[in-house]
């Protein structure tokens, strides 16, 4: 019985119920594999493409440093800074990458990155109002190994930031590679300066960052 009041007519499928029964099998087969295929295409258009919030968007640069990464929304992409090759962010986190260029140094990277590391610390309490060593370490994204600054910061407004910052190279006894900043404010996400990186959008992008153009 049909919900539709009589003065409307039939409904579609009163329509082409009986138009649809008489079709050959091989049509009727066609029509719903075709059915299936929008409704792939939409779910694709939706979640997948960009236009849904879990959909995952690429970020690929090509020179002076090969690199790419993903991010998600809240992200958005966002005009590079000073010396920065990438930005990604939402209104208060920012992930950056620049070009890591180290001097000519003996033995391998794991060495001397820790002693090259204790120089920008000096330079980015000089840099950075409210500068704060939190801790230092070894770094491995994707078996990439590196080097980590984890600190806390005050913005031009006060804010107290914190942040995270990756010495990253493609190989033992490279000298190019990638200096990665993650910052975000203090948040009921993000309570100590060890949290940035380990959530949300900041997390995404740092661990999907990988060397050279092509994704896994």
């Amino acid at each position: 019985m049909s919900v539709v009041r009589p003065e409307f007519g039939p409904t579609l499928p009163e329509l082409l119920g009986p138009r649809i029964g008489r079709l050959p099998r091989a049509a009727r087969l066609a029509l719903a594999a075709a059915g299936a295929l929008v409704l792939v295409a939409l779910v694709y258009a939706l979640f997948l493409r960009g236009d849904g919030v879990k959909a995952k968007r690429a970020v690929i640069v090509r020179s002076p440093v090969a690199f790419n990464f993903v991010y998600r929304a809240p992200f958005r992409k966002q005009a590079p800074q000073a010396g920065e090759l990438a930005r990604v962010g939402s209104k208060d986190q920012s992930f950056s990458v620049r070009e890591l260029k180290l001097p000519a140094y003996r033995g391998d990277a794991a060495g001397f990155l820790p002693l090259y590391a204790a120089r920008l610390e000096r330079q980015m309490a000089h840099d950075l109002p409210g500068f704060v060593w939190r801790s230092d370490g070894r770094a491995n994204i994707n078996k990439q190994q590196g080097f980590e600054i984890v600190f806390q910061f005050r913005r031009p407004d006060g804010t107290l930031a914190y942040g995270r910052r990756v010495l990253l190279l493609p190989g033992l006894n490279a000298r190019q590679g990638a200096d990665i900043w993650a910052v975000a404010p203090r948040s009921p996400a993000i309570v100590r300066a060890d949290d940035v990186g380990h959530n949300g959008g900041l997390k995404t992008a740092l661990r999907s960052f990988r060397f050279g153009t092509e994704r896994p």
